[in-house]
């Protein structure tokens, strides 16, 4: 069993330094567009049985790309959204912090009004990749989706408690592969594969990151 874990493209939300959420919907930058095409190249020589994405239109923006090389229908899962930041969404960074006093290991707490809550997201993600690792399990599925869906999935595969957080940052248009154990369990083959990016310059530094 294979599962390529792709995040989306470089949206406008990430340019502009919006707390996206689960949902917020931004279309993909000509950045994001062309991120999308260079994984959807890289995709293209793998035999991929099935091609999953968030519903959010940064992610299925991405996945219809990657369908335009696999010939592959694209299947929304909304249990593949992004982490939901309650009254958050919409705002920037910096307003969330200065309204909210939200900085650091504080996000994910419960204190922004409405946020779905560590817990509630692990359990949701751990869940529907779990049924992909099942209905998957003699071959190879595409999911493209968002960076907090993929850290969700590395602290539940680390088994991380849900008030720890997975030290990752997956550069848009990263692939994570999943992969089955010995034991039967799920595991970590790769992570924040960006080769398909270099022609591109590499993967690009979102703005509250390389301010950090």
């Amino acid at each position: 069993m294979t599962l390529l874990l792709l995040r989306h493209g470089e949206s406008e939300g990430n340019v502009a330094r919006v707390v996206q959420g689960g949902l917020t919907h931004f279309a993909l930058t000509s950045l994001g567009r062309e991120q999308a095409e260079a994984a959807a190249r890289r995709l293209a020589t793998v035999e991929v049985d099935a091609l999953y994405s968030s519903h959010l239109r940064r992610a299925r923006e991405t996945a219809d790309i990657v369908a335009t090389h696999s010939g592959l229908e694209v299947i929304e899962l909304p249990d593949l959204q992004e982490y939901g930041f309650g009254e958050a969404q919409g705002l920037t960074w910096d307003e969330v912090s200065a309204r909210f006093e939200v900085v650091g290991r504080a996000w994910g707490r419960g204190h922004i009004p409405g946020e779905e809550g560590s817990t509630a997201f692990r359990d949701r993600v751990a869940r529907q990749i779990g049924e992909l690792a099942e209905r998957h399990e003699n071959g190879t599925a595409v999911a493209v989706l968002h960076g907090g869906v993929i850290g969700a999935t590395v602290a539940r595969i680390c088994k991380l408690a849900d008030t720890e957080y997975a030290q990752i940052y997956t550069a848009n248009c990263g692939i994570t592969e999943v992969g089955v154990a010995q034991d039967g369990r799920l595991t970590l083959r790769s992570l924040n594969d960006t080769c398909h990016l270099r022609a591109l310059g590499g993967p690009q530094t979102e703005p509250w990151l390389s301010e950090a």
